[in-house]
């Protein structure tokens, strides 16, 4: 599991409607949260980066523990573990089973790798519609079932990788050799 290429020649392939219930989220003008005021629930938007989110506000319209995709500009895919409320054009994946936040994550880098495979961009929206056309390649275990361990083991090893990068790092920072000078 070290390699950063993944063999995926022996997973299989599951439509996304397979797997989870595709559904837009109720449209809440920000507007609206503005006069509710800043608080602890994501609001989630069609933007790209921040996991989709822009600000946190007392309020919340749908429940957290599932995937949203940007629907208006480039398909992007998220996890939202909280709670939240959603800007127009914010799709939902609700999974058909128990999901936890790594194996959330799994799905989100495949999501948005396929959605990068096929082009989405503001010409080309990622709608329900098209959603529940796609199909993911997924680890499968030795009796043909989704590898749900597979997926918690992947995303755990490379939080583990990350982090001792970014310890090494802030050591190197530390001992002054991050600005441009000798370390």
């Amino acid at each position: 599991m070290n390699n950063h290429i993944l063999d995926t020649s022996k997973w299989k392939e599951f439509k996304l409607s397979e797997l989870f219930e595709i559904s837009g989220s109720k449209t809440t003008p920000k507007s609206r949260l503005e006069k509710v005021g800043n608080g602890k629930y994501p609001y989630v938007t069609t933007q790209g980066v921040l996991n989709g989110i822009a600000g946190y506000y007392d309020f919340w319209t749908e429940k957290g523990h599932c995937l949203t995709i940007d629907s208006a500009v480039l398909g992007t895919c998220f996890y939202q573990e909280q709670n939240f409320s959603a800007s127009d054009h914010v799709e939902i994946l609700r999974p058909k089973f128990t999901i936890t936040k790594n194996q959330a994550i799994f799905f989100t880098i495949i999501i948005n790798k396929l959605g990068n495979i096929l082009g989405y961009a503001y010409d080309k929206k990622r709608s329900q519609t098209a959603l529940k056309q796609e199909s993911i390649k997924l680890p499968i275990d030795s009796n043909g079932n989704i590898d749900w361990q597979f997926m918690e083991s992947y995303i755990k090893q490379n939080q583990t990788q990350l982090e001792n990068l970014l310890k090494s790092y802030r050591a190197l920072l530390n001992r002054g050799g991050g600005g441009g000078g000798n370390p």
